[in-house]
């Protein structure tokens, strides 16, 4: 009977994996197309932007170019007498939703060209669920190699929050600080299916959290692990939804996870001393924090503090939106275009009120006098890193 049992088992199993990827269940259900990222060279740094794909996201064109950098081909290095912007960030600066033209790197370089500063390339550096960590690792590791004057860290205020783990079958998948390695069932895209049913059934999918968060009065169940990301789901719930889950950590921070991210931003000012970069850290708001009358701004405080701590500068853009007025997300956390012109119109006052970078000292030496150059890379290939000097005096607008 035992035997029996094992084999209907097995067969089960099988005919369930054949079906489940015959049929592409996880790509019809999953929110982030696997062809758009491609494995990375480590558990902080999981997944990059799959080199050279051309997508849609949300029903929005995307494409990667040879250095694993959403918009068009750029060179290894600038071209002589241009600075060149690296912007790190999340689905923000990524600009999901947004034609490549209307996010802030896109609005950033015409800001900055036309400041009277010289000419401008500002590369798009934002991946889709991100975190502070791998920022910091996606510059170390790949960031220095295209040698940037200036980088701008576009902070999301959930930051905080663990990047997705790459799983065996190419779906990100949220999974706690200490369960990243995964398993053998990560391997299976029927058991993904089983395991997206289970949390179905308990309530616990992002959209039935968002559901829920909509009905006042109702618990939020916590998420539940080896979920993919979701599309975006309807926005009166995945805004209440959003602000008690950023609110409830920053005003009582998990310290495993909030030392990660003052680790992650020690890093980031360890990395731009040593390679001469002028770094800034930009935070983004949300958008229950604009446009009411005493917005609980606990999140910014915590985030001015830790890069105090860290002696990085640090442009809060919550002012700015809130003197743009109007509308300006597209949903709770994800400014619309023209948020993003807010942003970029910020962060360029802030970059041109410090004295000029010099664009001869965008191709250096790398250390021990070896130049390095970024090359194309292949999927999961990271770049080699390379210091060149550049002088930027503290803008005024920052901490």
């Amino acid at each position: 009977m035992a035997a029996r049992l094992l084999v209907a088992l097995a067969v089960f199993l099988v005919a369930g994996e054949v079906l489940a990827r015959a049929l592409d269940v996880v790509d019809r259900l999953n929110g982030y197309q696997r062809t758009l990222f491609a494995r990375g060279p480590s558990l902080d740094l999981p997944y990059r932007l799959r080199p050279g794909v051309e997508t849609t996201l949300f029903g929005t064109p995307v494409r990667v170019n040879r250095l694993g950098f959403r918009g068009p081909e750029i060179t290894p290095v600038p071209a002589p007498g241009v600075h060149r912007v690296l912007v790190l960030g999340d689905s923000v600066v990524f600009g999901q939703g947004l034609t490549e033209e209307d996010t802030v790197s896109g609005v950033l370089a015409a800001r900055l060209s036309a400041g009277g500063g010289g000419r401008y390339e500002v590369i798009n550096g934002g991946v889709p669920g991100y975190d502070a960590v791998a920022e910091a690792r996606l510059l170390e590791t790949v960031g220095l190699a295209v040698r940037p004057e200036i980088v701008v860290v576009g902070t999301s205020l959930n930051d905080y929050d663990v990047t997705p783990m790459y799983s065996p079958t190419g779906v990100l998948m949220r999974k706690e600080l200490d369960q990243r390695a995964g398993t053998l069932a990560d391997r299976s895209e029927f058991l993904a299916l089983l395991r997206w049913l289970y949390a179905s059934r308990r309530g616990q999918l992002w959209n039935q959290l968002v559901a829920r968060a909509g009905q006042p009065g109702l618990p939020l169940p916590p998420q539940a692990a080896g979920q993919p990301g979701p599309p975006p789901p309807p926005q009166a719930g995945l805004e209440r939804l959003v602000q008690e889950m950023h609110l409830r950590f920053y005003h009582a921070p998990v310290p495993a996870y909030w030392d990660r991210l003052r680790s992650a931003y020690a890093d980031l000012g360890r990395i731009a001393e040593r390679h001469g970069l002028s770094l800034m850290v930009a935070i983004f708001p949300e958008h229950y924090q604009v446009g009411v009358a005493e917005p609980d701004l606990t999140p910014q405080q915590r985030l001015l503090g830790a890069c105090r701590e860290a002696g990085l500068r640090c442009l809060d853009l919550q002012p700015a939106f809130v003197a743009a007025g109007g509308e300006l997300f597209a949903d709770a956390q994800h400014p619309n275009a023209r948020g993003h012109a807010v942003a970029a119109e910020a962060i360029a006052e802030a970059l041109l009120a410090s004295a000029p970078p010099r664009a001869e000292h965008a191709v250096g030496p790398a250390i021990g006098g070896e130049q390095t150059t970024a090359q194309p890379l292949e999927a999961g290939e990271d770049g080699r890193a390379d210091a060149r000097a550049a002088e930027c005096r503290p803008a005024e607008a920052v901490v």
